[in-house]
């Protein structure tokens, strides 16, 4: 398998950057972003002719690192006794597998590392949940809540949780607060209290990786903000570039039901 060799600004010179909106993307530029992770195929382009659209896919060279990537933590998913960490990341028990929650979804993990699920499961998603039974948590959640930034390493990556999770999830609020809500709470999202917002969601994202939303609306002087905010035990389970992938695909989620109107 070869590494993917084009970044996702070599493809958006490529592309027919109509910025048309007609794919799940409004612009060309996130569409890119999107195909180079494999979260979206060339085909979606409606303005990308056969013969373009080949020579681009012969160029990004689609087995990649991810793949590999996918088969080294398949590798060492196998050496782990299931019965010792099923507890730690408050997964279940099923039948000598691992059943684990993400995002409303259920997923099952077999000894070998296969996972199952109802509908598509994207290569992210696959490396998070054998990252995160390989980094085998254990405690329980504190109850304290904590920024991204304050979590280990969080400060380096600050920027980028802000530019790819809190903000994409501010522009949904603020275009469609009831349908984003109406799509948290389909993820499993209850409106808690004791927050400096009345829009207050708590959901849990992986069995010990909870989060709260917190979403203030534009007032007079204020522009609308949106923070999520974490359990303070949330590094012993998923590094913090993790944690940003993980957050990532919460938006992925809300974006495609919106785009669907």
């Amino acid at each position: 398998m070869k590494i993917n060799e084009m970044n996702p600004i070599e493809l958006y010179k490529k592309l027919p950057k109509k910025n048309c909106g007609e794919c799940r993307q409004k612009t060309c530029m996130p569409f890119a972003l999107s195909v180079i992770k494999g979260e979206a195929q060339l085909s979606e382009c409606p303005y990308l002719t056969g013969d373009a659209r080949d020579a681009i896919e012969a160029s990004l060279k689609i087995s990649d690192w991810r793949e590999e990537l996918i088969a080294k933590l398949r590798g060492e998913i196998k050496r782990i006794n299931f019965d010792d960490v099923a507890e730690g990341i408050g997964a279940e028990l099923k039948d000598g597998a691992l059943m684990i929650k993400c995002m409303g979804r259920e997923f099952v993990i077999a000894p070998d590392g296969e996972i199952t699920t109802r509908g598509h499961i994207t290569p992210w998603i696959k490396i998070l949940l054998l990252h995160y039974i390989r980094t085998a948590g254990k405690g329980e959640l504190s109850g304290k809540w904590i920024s991204y930034g304050e979590m280990k390493s969080g400060m380096v990556k600050a920027s980028s949780f802000l530019r790819e999770c809190e903000e994409p999830l501010k522009e949904f609020f603020d275009n469609s607060f009831d349908k984003t809500v109406a799509m948290l709470q389909m993820l499993g999202a209850n409106t808690c209290e004791g927050f400096p917002t009345k829009n207050a969601f708590h959901l849990y994202l992986l069995p010990k990786i909870p989060v709260v939303i917190l979403y203030w609306p534009k007032e007079e002087e204020f522009e609308s903000k949106v923070k999520i905010i974490f359990d303070s035990t949330v590094d012993r389970f998923l590094d913090a570039e993790s944690v940003i992938f993980l957050v990532e695909g919460l938006v992925k989620n809300i974006e495609i039901i919106l785009s669907r109107g």
